[in-house]
């Protein structure tokens, strides 16, 4: 096997890893808008509004793990200086 090839397959596993992460976020918020939707408007869920859900989740994520993490890192970063 070659470099590329391990390292196809390493992104592979990594972007089935990342999928399954996100799938298990916002299961429950998909199965709740899933609901609400079929009450709503007798309809089920697009694909479309289900991978929005999905950005929803993430951008949360992120608001509330990634960004003050990045902040505290900063902080720590800056005080030793001056």
């Amino acid at each position: 096997m070659d470099l590329l090839t391990v390292i196809q397959k390493r992104q592979q596993q990594m972007q089935r890893f990342i999928d399954q992460v996100i799938d298990r976020l916002a299961k429950k918020e998909i199965e709740k808008s899933k609901r609400y939707y079929e009450l709503q408007y007798g309809q089920s869920l697009s694909e479309q509004e289900e991978i929005e859900i999905k950005k929803g989740i993430v951008l949360r994520l992120a608001f509330f793990v990634f960004i003050p993490t990045l902040i505290f890192i900063l902080i720590l970063m800056g005080g030793g200086t001056g």
